[in-house]
């Protein structure tokens, strides 16, 4: 056929030639010619099948026949049907509908005498048989029918004896009719083995193998015996495979059933998943029964009309084969899982294209959730979990204390939360039973859940709500609003009568130095006890110096409540460590808010230490500032030999000062004073405890990372100790110096008492010997102020390059506050000038000028 479905009239004409060449011998040319002519008078004989407007419809071709045919006797119409039922099954239906059209059209033209010439020869040439089954043969190939199948029709048409009775008009039809006698032998025959097969079939069904087929008990397909197998044709064999397919199917569904089987599915899910593919194998064995009861009826009475095929049987067992086929998918795919796994494994497949495996997906998951549905009813009303085989979606840990009961007693178990249960519905379980088991355990309060009769009630009689794909049903809402009203109650409780908000005031200002004047007069009464070594200081003594220092400060007027909780926390002190390492104060809590903040207190511990350590060289530096101004008036005697020395010691105060202090205002106000108002206001607007948390959560590591405690401001925390180091180094030079001044003028004194002693006494001046000293003293001490000068300019230059650095890292930072501080710690661009990296395009001034001169251009 061409693309534009016409026939190819030259390939048909030369087919025909060939066609008539076999069948007609000499005759070939008189028999072309007429058939030629009856394809001129029915050219749709030869019509393409793909055309639907040429092609006939097959089922109208078989209609057509059987009319014919039971015009002459219902015999006729049976053979037909019977090998109509082979034709169907060794052929397809573009391949059918031309055979049939082409034989009927030869019927018709059997009725007239335009194409007498050919039957004439068909009937009476002696090599007409041969060339037949040749031909019959050539079709066999070229339609994908079997050898058994070709034989088969061949004796459809030619008969036992291969020749049609004398008067008969040589048609398909007619010369089955006229070899009736023998047909009925056929068909006894035939019927037992279609009986015989379809035994076979039944007992695959079941995982049994019989007389024609033999079953591989380790993969569990089933195949042909090779004895009796050899004995069946192609079409046969075909059809008894393909049947077989169900008993494959079976045995791979029945595994998973089977708790001898390592396919078994264990805990409660696989259980309700097990009970709900039982009640499909029962289903099925009740399809089976029924066949096999046909087949015994068939069998003791011999009924040869309206019988049991295999075709039939093909058609009972097609949906049963298809169902049983993706029961083993869908079990297959949760082999090895259980719990909420297992239910997510089925999920998958609920939202399938084919309403079939809709329906069997959602009867296995209604039966796999039931478990789920018990342990749902139990936390969401209760606070328990009955979780025997570790299958619920929420973990119970035992061996956690009260105080982590809120953060540590239960969490998710992220394997094991199903698929169509989004992160946020999981939590808001969560939270639900974690609300009830803190209200009851920690805050003594049992009260009962509201909804508790309406949320039961709606999981165990529409648990199919829990997979919707929508959020808005009943079950979603009244778990929404049991979530929220829990959640506000225990809201309520730890805001009420505990205070929660009132403790993180207190956390605030004595951990994070927000109140300044006890921070001032813990940093002055400690100092003294702190410079010791730790192993020689007593934290009883450290205890009563806080008392002290709150009775002086401001403090005073604190609730004794919060005053009661704060505490001194002495770690374990290293080999050299002095006060200042072991130091830490602590505030204790009790009730339900220890459990909210036990797990916190290690970050507050840290914070304060990274405070306290900055205040210290805060002190450190004012005590050296003062102590400057104070020795300007005490070594007026030698101010002329030391005025360089206190002139550069002034100007490198001033700049640490000056560091100190704006890093210190801005921690105080911009990091802490900033954050603490952003969750002032987050808490006030909180629905939850679990909201209140997150929110203090954000807030101390907001201050972690503003005070370079985090792991991404490493390198600032760096370059502050350096910083610290030459502010303690300062420390030391100045206390070194005063000492080296003090001999100074304890010698200038004493020569002085002298010069006087002698004066008194009458004889003026001093001694060569005397003077000799004195200008001994004087060079030494000049000296040690040489010496004094260069410790001093080592110190101011390890200071700088610390500085430079730190301020380097500030200005190239992709956080917006630091660079911001970076202009404000070098506000003159004195270290700008010194520092030639802090003037190119990668600091913070030169990426504002040039944003400000692109917003400009546009």
């Amino acid at each position: 056929m061409s693309r534009n479905n016409q026939p190819n009239f030259p390939v048909i004409y030369e087919l025909l030639k060939q066609l008539c060449r076999n069948l007609a011998g000499e005759r070939s040319n008189d028999v072309l010619k007429e058939v030629t002519q009856l394809i001129a008078n029915k050219p749709n004989s030869i019509a393409y099948y793909g055309s639907s407007s040429m092609a006939a419809n097959e089922s109208t071709i078989v209609a057509r026949i059987n009319r014919r045919l039971s015009s002459r006797s219902q015999a006729a119409v049976n053979i037909f049907n019977g090998f109509y039922e082979e034709l169907v099954s060794m052929t397809e239906t573009k391949q059918r509908t031309p055979i049939l059209e082409f034989l009927l059209n030869l019927a018709d033209a059997d009725k007239s005498a335009s194409a007498s010439g050919l039957q004439i020869d068909l009937r009476n040439d002696n090599g007409s048989a041969g060339a037949l089954d040749s031909v019959m043969t050539k079709l066999s190939i070229d339609s994908g029918i079997g050898s058994g199948g070709s034989q088969r029709i061949m004796m459809s048409l030619a008969g036992s004896s291969g020749m049609p009775a004398a008067g008969s008009t040589g048609s398909l039809f007619d010369t089955k009719v006229s070899n009736m006698d023998e047909a009925p032998v056929q068909i006894a025959d035939r019927n037992e083995l279609e009986d015989l097969l379809i035994q076979d079939v039944i007992y695959a069904c079941t995982g049994i193998q019989g007389k024609y087929l033999r079953k591989n008990f380790v993969t569990g397909e089933f195949k042909l015996d090779h004895i009796h197998g050899r004995n069946l044709d192609a079409c046969d064999a075909g059809m008894l495979l393909r049947l077989a397919e169900v008993g494959y199917f079976y045995n791979k569904v029945s595994k998973f059933t089977n708790p001898e089987s390592d396919s078994y599915l264990m805990g409660n899910f696989g259980q309700g998943y097990i009970t709900a593919l039982q009640k499909e194998l029962t289903n099925y064995y009740g399809l089976i029964a029924n066949l096999q009861e046909h087949l015994d009826r068939q069998r003791q009475t011999g009924e040869s009309t309206d019988r049991m095929t295999l075709m039939r049987t093909m058609v009972w067992l097609l949906e049963p084969m298809e169902r049983l086929q993706w029961l083993s998918v869908i079990s297959e795919s949760c082999r090895e899982v259980k719990g909420g796994a297992l239910a997510s494994a089925v999920h998958k497949f609920i939202w399938h294209g084919d309403p079939m495996v809709r329906t069997i997906s959602r009867e296995l998951l209604q039966s796999a959730c039931i478990p789920l549905q018990q342990m749902l009813t139990q936390w969401l009303t209760d606070g328990k979990i009955v979780d025997p085989h570790c299958e619920f979606f929420i973990e119970e840990l035992t061996d956690v204390c009260n105080n982590q009961l809120w953060h540590d007693a239960f969490r998710l178990r992220t394997s094991m939360v199903p698929s169509f249960l989004s992160d946020k519905f999981a939590k808001q379980i969560l939270v639900i039973g974690k609300s009830i088991n803190f209200l009851r355990e920690t805050c003594k309060d049992r009260t009962q859940v509201p909804e508790r009769t309406d949320l039961k009630k709606c999981l165990s009689e529409r648990l199919d709500y829990l997979y919707s794909p929508h959020n808005n049903t009943e079950l979603h809402v009244l778990i929404d609003s049991v979530y929220l009203k829990t959640s506000k109650r225990v809201l309520d409780i730890v805001l009420g009568p505990h205070k929660l908000f009132e403790h993180l005031k207190a956390i605030r200002g004595y951990l994070l130095l927000g109140h300044g004047h006890f921070a001032d007069v813990l940093m002055e009464k400690l100092k003294q006890q702190l410079d010791n070594p730790a192993k020689d200081i007593l934290q009883q003594n450290l205890f009563s110096i806080v008392a002290e220092a709150v009775r002086t400060s401001a403090a005073e007027q604190e609730e004794p409540e919060v005053l009661n909780n704060l505490d001194v926390h002495f770690l374990s002190p290293c080999e050299g460590d002095t006060g200042w390492d072991v130091f830490c104060l602590t505030y204790n809590v009790r009730g339900p808010l220890v459990t909210i903040f036990q797990p916190v207190q290690c970050h507050y511990r840290a914070l304060f230490k990274q405070l306290w350590n900055m205040k210290r060289f805060e002190f450190i530096l004012y005590g050296i500032w003062r102590n400057h101004m104070l020795s300007t008036r005490c070594y007026k005697p030698i101010a002329n030999k030391i005025s360089v020395l206190k002139q550069h010691l002034q100007t490198l105060c001033s700049k640490m000062i000056n560091i100190i202090t704006q890093m210190h205002y801005y921690i105080l106000f911009e990091v802490i004073e900033c954050s603490w108002e952003q969750f002032s206001a987050r808490v006030q607007q909180a629905k939850g405890l679990d909201d209140v948390l997150e929110s203090h959560d954000k807030f101390v590591q907001r201050i972690r990372k503003g005070i370079f405690l985090d792991s991404s401001t490493h390198k600032y925390t760096s370059c502050l100790e350096l910083i610290f180091s030459s502010v303690h180094k300062l420390d030391e030079w100045q206390a070194n110096f005063y000492k080296v001044c003090n001999r100074e003028m304890d010698s200038l004194k004493t020569y002085e008492d002298y010069v006087k002693c002698s004066e008194a006494k009458g004889s003026y001046g001093v001694t060569a010997e005397r003077t000799l000293e004195r200008d001994e003293q004087v060079q030494h001490f000049e000296h040690q102020l040489l010496q004094c000068q260069k410790a001093l300019h080592m110190i101011g230059v390890e200071y700088e390059s610390s500085v430079r650095q730190f301020l380097y890292n500030l200005a190239i930072s992709s956080t917006e506050s630091l660079p911001q501080l970076c202009m404000r710690l070098d506000y003159n661009e004195y270290y700008k000038h010194r520092d030639e990296r802090l003037s190119l395009p990668l600091t913070f001034q030169h990426m504002r000028k040039s944003m400000a001169g692109s917003f400009s251009r546009k």
